[in-house]
């Protein structure tokens, strides 16, 4: 395995994880996104800012990995 494919397994493993949080709307992940974003971030936004961050790392780790494993 070289550092492409490890560095695709870690955006899904990354994507998985915060996902699930988001999901869970985890009050320690929705803080750490609303500090971020600023004080009038609501809720609802952060978690949807983290869904889609996820999704990002989720897409970029599946390049990755077909990256890793084609060469």
């Amino acid at each position: 395995m070289n550092g492409w494919a490890l560095g695709g397994l870690l955006c899904i493993i990354y994507t998985l994880v915060v996902g699930w949080l988001a999901l869970q709307k985890n009050t320690g992940l929705i803080k750490i996104v609303k500090m971020k974003m600023g004080k009038k971030a609501t809720d609802q936004a952060a978690v949807t800012i983290s869904l889609v961050m996820a999704g990002i790392f989720g897409v970029a780790g599946i390049v990755l990995l077909i990256i890793g494993f084609t060469r």
